[in-house]
This record gives C-alpha cells, structure tokens and sequence, in this order.
C-alpha cells in the first residue's frame, strides 16, 4: 500500500487561493511556485500527470514519490513508484480511501 501525504483529499482546495484552485496541490500554492517541479520528472511521469484527469501539482507528487522510495529502500523513486503515488492520489481526490 503506497502511503501519501493525509493533506490529499477531495475537498483539499476550499481553503487555497482563487489562483490555485485549479491544482490539487498539498500546501494550495498557485502554479507559479511549483511548476519548476515538473522539470525534475522524467518524461514518462510529466506525460502521466498531464493525463490525469486532475489537475496535480508535480512538486507534492514529487514529495510523497521520494517518501515512497525511501519507505522502499530505494535511494530515488522510479517511475513505477511515481505512477504509483499518482494512482493513489487520484484515487483519494475520487473520494476512495
């Protein structure tokens, strides 16, 4: 069972800023102070973020996949343990625990 931040949540957004509203983000920060982030993924994560049929902040993806790894054993997340977080994630903003 992959374990991410409890702050993912269907309901996560009502206390962000109008900016930020459209990104699931952990800390509701708007796009301009994560999307550098993005650059950190390898490819295949970036193009399975922009996929996903919400819109998630890379930056949080990135925390709870390097948390993940290291839950792991693994000194870096791999892309399998990215894709892993990211399912997770949609999942609890799908409101399933």
């Amino acid at each position: 069972m992959v374990k991410i931040d409890p702050r993912w949540s269907p309901t996560m957004m009502r206390g962000s800023s109008q900016n930020a509203q459209q990104v699931f983000c952990t800390t509701g920060d708007q796009g301009s102070e994560w999307v550098s982030g993005n650059d950190d993924l390898p490819p295949p994560v970036r193009r399975r973020l922009a996929d996903s049929r919400f819109n998630i902040c890379p930056t949080c993806i990135g925390v709870d996949a390097e948390l993940e790894a290291e839950r792991r054993g693994l000194r870096r997340p791999t892309v399998a343990v990215y894709y892993a977080v990211i399912e997770a994630v949609e999942r609890r903003l799908d409101g399933e625990r």
